[in-house]
């Protein structure tokens, strides 16, 4: 028995041993992230084009995976199951996700079902028309839904979405009243737009970008007021003379299932922050519209925190 006990504590030493040489060759295969979101929209935008650059620091590949529907629980639910062996990840937008867990019962994952690996994007939101739409500016959109109460259809993303609670917030703000028409996220939104089944769409800057430059849709202002570099879109204040909260603004990231290894987070963090500091995805970021902001992964658990109190302040108009 003695003989058998210590021949047990040495495997046991030696697989202890071994431990940290096998988390040092992480990855060794491509890394799933899932999207919680459709094709198109503000989230699948910007980790996709992380994708393109991300594989000389991290060592493989990023899989990019879209899993939409009810406003991201689908996906954060697959997330919160996976096995964290840094191997499964997924897109995190706030407040979308505190928004998800504050507003609906039976939500199958927790906050802290998930390790937060970084948050690299900041994403106002915008009202667009069409283009030859019967709204040139944003007062006249004002004007039409406070002579036509509930007349006026507003695409977005949700329901109980960042977009959504932007939605609520600028009604409130501005003495509107109109009908939020949920899509499954910014891009089927937008798409609804451009083929005249609503007036106005409520969606990310980064989402609609392509669209403006493309000459098919028009901005008509911009729900944020902190300067922001080549963006030249109007903001709330400018244009309506007075403050509306920003606090459907997106603020996106990554994240894992909790308890993921000290190493493969280390490892995932880095890869992320280097490819912030990617001149050529830098370049490429900015005519997309995407505003990059770097913030490591124990900051990023602040912002869910922040994200939290923001909610609470705000989800009574729901």
């Amino acid at each position: 028995m003695k003989k058998f006990l210590k021949v047990f504590a040495a495997v046991i030493a030696a697989m202890v041993l071994a431990a940290p040489s096998f988390a040092a060759d992480y990855p060794t295969k491509p890394v799933l992230a899932i999207v919680p979101f459709s094709p198109g929209g503000g989230n699948d935008i910007v980790i996709r084009l992380v994708a393109k650059y991300i594989e000389p620091s991290l060592g493989q590949t990023l899989v990019v995976e879209n899993k939409p529907g009810a406003g991201g629980q689908i996906g954060w639910t697959a997330l919160a199951k996976a096995r964290p062996d840094g191997y499964t990840i997924a897109a995190t937008s706030q407040p979308s996700m505190i928004l998800v867990k504050a507003l609906r019962k039976n939500v199958p994952f927790d906050l802290k079902d998930f390790t937060y690996i970084c948050n690299f994007q900041v994403d106002p939101l915008v009202w667009v028309v069409n283009k030859g739409s019967k709204f040139a500016t944003a007062a006249d959109v004002v004007d039409f839904a406070k002579k036509n109460p509930g007349k006026l259809n507003v695409a977005g993303d949700g329901p109980q979405s960042n977009v959504q609670l932007q939605h609520l917030i600028n009604e409130k703000a501005l003495g509107m009243k109109s009908n939020f028409v949920s899509y499954s996220g910014s891009g089927p939104a937008l798409t609804a737009l451009m083929g005249n089944q609503v007036d106005v769409a409520l969606a990310t800057l980064s989402s609609a970008t392509s669209h403006i430059e493309a000459g098919r849709i028009v901005p008509l202002v911009m729900f944020y007021d902190e300067k922001l570099g080549g963006v030249t879109v109007k903001t709330a204040k400018q244009v309506f003379k007075k403050n509306i909260s920003s606090a459907g603004t997106a603020m996106r990231g990554v994240a894992a299932p909790k308890n993921l290894g000290r190493e493969e987070l280390a490892k995932l963090e880095k890869a992320f922050k280097d490819v912030t500091k990617n001149k050529e995805f830098l370049a490429q970021a900015k005519s997309l519209g995407l505003i990059i902001k770097f913030i490591g992964s124990k900051d990023s658990g602040k912002l869910v925190d922040d994200a939290n109190k923001i909610v609470e302040e705000y989800k009574s108009l729901f």
